[in-house]
């Protein structure tokens, strides 16, 4: 990922569960230029929901810390700013697949 100032910044995602096409759970954090877990950084559960609405489909994300002192050393880093500008760049997703 690529930070409003240019700094780019690199994670790793284990998947843990997937309930095609309801339901995928997931840990993951940050990595290396070569994309290995970084020793120390905070690893996060992240489970994404996907339900059809009468428009389309709903997508629910919900991320589990290990505790508070993890939420707010995440939060401090940026990690509410980062979800939203990836979150408003999800509608292309299936566009870009698609073609």
């Amino acid at each position: 990922m690529t930070g409003p100032n240019g700094e780019r910044m690199h994670g790793w995602w284990r998947i843990t569960d997937i309930d095609q096409p309801h339901r995928l759970e997931f840990d993951d954090g940050f990595a290396d230029d070569d994309g290995e877990p970084s020793p120390g950084m905070p690893e996060i559960h992240g489970v994404v929901t996907f339900e059809p609405t009468d428009s389309g489909t709903r997508m629910t994300t919900v991320t589990r810390f290990a505790d508070t002192q993890q939420f707010h050393q995440l939060e401090g880093m940026g990690m509410e700013e980062g979800m939203r500008e990836a979150m408003t760049q999800i509608d292309d997703v299936p566009a870009e697949t698609t073609r």
